[in-house]
Formats: structure tokens, C-alpha cells, sequence
């Protein structure tokens, strides 16, 4: 089974993904692909030729110096994606062959990406936008970076088993064990 996990960044998708791993799900961190992909030569150098040599320090890419460049364009962000995520949706698709059990794609873009149709089953993170400013803020970024990049995500949807991360861990834990459980026992819901 194929569990896309999805939700903007900043409401604790990455924590549920943590959860579902300790439950015995075997988690493939779709972000962190993303980021080996950038390291690619072939993708460094597509790159290259559509951005410039401004986004790369030291012969590698610099995420900052690209993700400044992509979140202030909405053109740049398609043409960064146009790249990568072709890449990305073929390592995963190789990774989930290799997978047995529960399989969770931890991706804020799943359906961007085009994960959404390998999925049988979708869980959507969500809360409120003032813990995920609190949540961010606490990760150092400024206001104007999270107005953009939230700006850039506005196409994540509530979608499949909703899971409202508004309140503490225990109970963030409880309602992933509940619905871990009922995945493995066919019966998926909200």
C-alpha cells in the first residue's frame, strides 16, 4: 500500500512521517531526494544553462541562493520544477519497488510532482497558518520568506484523511496510530 503524506510546510507533515516510521512504515522523504537530485551533474547543469552560474557556490547548487531566486518567480519555480521533478518521480518510482508493506511519500508537492496517482491512499497535514508562521519562525525564517513560500504551496489541498496538527504530540500521535491501524486493516477514513 501507497500512502502519499502531504501539507504545507510547517504543519508537522514531517513529524507524522516520523510517527508512521516508528509504527513500521517504511518512509521514502521525497524533499530529501529533491535535494540529491540537485546534486546531479547532469541536473547542475541544466540548471546552470536556466539560472546561471549566481546559484552555485563551490561547484555545487546553493539551495538558498535558489530558492530566493524560484519563490520571488513563479515562472523560475515552474522551470526549476520542470527539471527536477521528473527526476524525483522516477527515483521514488524505483524506490517503491523495492518496498514491501506500508510505503509513505512524504511530499508537500505530491501532486505537483505527480505522486498523487501512485498513491492508494492520501493524508493531508494541515493546521492553522499563525502556528505554521510560529513554526517556521522558529526555523529562522523571516516573515516575507514565509508569506512566499506559503504563497508557492497554495495549490496543497486538503485531500483523503485530513489530520489537524493544531495541538500537542500525544494527541497528534494518537489520531496517526488510529489511522496507521485502520490502513492495515483495509478499512481508511478520516
Amino acid at each position: 500500500m501507497v500512502v502519499g503524506l502531504t501539507g504545507k510546510m510547517g504543519c508537522g507533515k514531517s513529524t507524522v512521517a516520523e510517527i508512521l516510521k516508528e509504527l513500521g512504515a517504511q518512509v521514502i522523504d521525497v524533499d530529501k531526494i529533491g535535494h540529491e537530485v540537485l546534486k546531479e551533474e547532469t541536473v547542475k547543469d541544466r540548471l546552470r544553462q536556466l539560472f546561471g552560474p549566481e546559484i552555485f557556490c563551490q561547484g555545487e547548487v546553493d539551495r538558498k541562493k535558489l530558492a530566493k531566486a524560484v519563490f520571488e518567480d513563479e515562472e523560475k519555480l515552474r522551470i526549476l520544477e520542470s527539471v527536477v521533478h521528473p527526476v524525483i518521480k522516477d527515483r521514488v518510482l524505483k524506490m517503491i519497488e523495492g518496498c514491501s508493506n506500508v510505503v509513505v511519500l512524504d511530499a508537500a508537492l505530491l501532486r505537483r510532482i505527480g505522486l498523487a496517482e501512485l498513491c492508494d491512499v492520501i493524508i493531508t497535514v494541515k493546521c492553522d497558518e499563525a502556528k505554521i508562521v510560529e513554526r517556521l519562525e522558529k526555523k529562522g525564517l523571516s516573515q516575507e520568506e514565509i508569506q512566499r513560500r506559503l504563497a508557492a504551496q497554495k495549490d496543497i489541498v486538503e485531500e483523503g484523511i485530513v489530520i489537524e496538527n493544531n495541538f500537542d504530540l500525544a494527541s497528534l500521535r494518537n489520531r496517526v496510530l488510529d489511522i496507521y491501524k485502520r490502513l492495515l486493516e483495509g478499512g481508511v477514513g478520516g
